[in-house]
């Protein structure tokens, strides 16, 4: 058995400062990584820093990405 999440599913997100709406079903995971000019400068599993992210938008159109490690709680709808 195990704790299957549907991302397509997603309806909002508890991150440290609360709950967040997931807008447009735009909940993804995947790996990440930090770019500067074209070039990148960090990815995910350097330095010890887990490779698996996140990212969503809210209904106002603000964008969030993070780690995995951050998520709470995941609100399915």
């Amino acid at each position: 058995m195990s704790l299957s999440i549907d991302v397509d599913k997603v309806t909002g997100v508890l991150l440290p400062d609360g709950w967040h709406d997931v807008a447009d079903n735009s909940f993804d995971v995947d790996a990440y990584e930090f770019v500067h000019h074209g070039e990148t400068i960090h990815r995910g599993g350097e330095g010890g820093v887990t490779s698996e992210g996140f990212r969503f938008k809210d209904g106002g159109g603000q964008r969030f990405y993070g780690p995995l490690t951050t998520l709470q709680a995941i609100r399915i709808g």
